[in-house]
Order: C-alpha cells, then structure tokens, then sequence
C-alpha cells in the first residue's frame, strides 16, 4: 500500500540533496518558495520536481520515479561570458544519488533512510540540458535547464 508520507519524504530529500551539494557556490531556491530581491542576485537556480509517479510492479513491491529540473538563471555582465556555462556545471555535478529519508515531525517521520533514488541513464533517459539564452532583449537575463530522471524500487 502506498504510504502517504512518500511523497512529502521525497520532495523533501529531493530539496535538500540540491541544496547540499549547491547552496554553497550557487543561491538554490525551491519552486514556490518566496523570492525577495532577485535584482541583487547574480547568479541562482531553482529545484523544481515532478512526481513522484507510483507503480506497483508485484505485491508491495514499488517503482518509485520522479524527474528533477533545475532552473539556472544569470544576470548578464561584460565581466564573464562564462559564468552561466560554470553554473550549469555546479548543476549537472549535483546529480548524483539521492537518498530519500523520513524527514518531519511525525509519527513516521524517524530521519531513517527510506530507499536511494538513482539517476537514470538509458537510450530514453539522459542528463538533458537546454540553453535558453537572454530571455528577452530588454531582460539582461540569461536561462538554462537541466533535467535528470531519477528512479528507485521499494519493498514495503
């Protein structure tokens, strides 16, 4: 039976894999969360994820599968045409291996690891990323995305 903490549990994780690995080089915001001051930021990106899609592939036995996409976004400079390539880098090395783990503050919510999504990379699956380049000619904004997909079989 599908628990229905799984989902919260697995968003959460999801978050805070990207905001371990990034926070320290590059702002993370996560989709929803409130923004103030984008202006004075350079340089962010924002986690967003979909999912995660349930299959019961034999009696208590679970595909779990979620895609992760994050934003990249740059406020364009002279100084360094670079600098959106590097944070798409900072990105794309920051998946990796997710461990899903019971965060919270109830009953089932004990910090215990619950299963490790792993990054799937097949013929139909790979790390893709899109270059959307200046948003706008009045925007002095640059974007790109980066989109991995991420599954795990859990016993139950």
């Amino acid at each position: 039976m599908v628990n229905v903490n799984w989902s919260r549990w697995i968003f959460a994780s999801i978050t805070k894999h990207f905001y371990d690995n990034l926070n320290a080089s590059l702002k993370v915001y996560v989709e929803g969360q409130r923004r103030v001051n984008l202006r004075d930021q350079e340089n962010f990106c924002e986690v967003r994820v979909d999912g995660p899609y349930l299959t019961e592939v034999s009696k208590g036995n679970y595909r779990i599968y979620s895609e992760v996409n994050v934003v990249v976004q740059h406020h364009m400079s002279d100084s360094n045409w670079h600098t959106i390539h590097t944070n798409i880098g900072l990105v794309q090395g920051a998946f990796t291996t997710i461990p899903i783990y019971k965060y919270g503050s109830g009953v089932q919510d004990d910090d215990s690891l619950l299963c490790c999504l792993e990054l799937v990379q097949d013929a139909r699956n790979d790390l893709e990323t899109n270059q959307l380049g200046q948003i706008g000619p009045d925007k002095q904004l640059m974007m790109a995305t980066i989109e991995g997909h991420y599954e795990c079989l859990l016993e139950v």
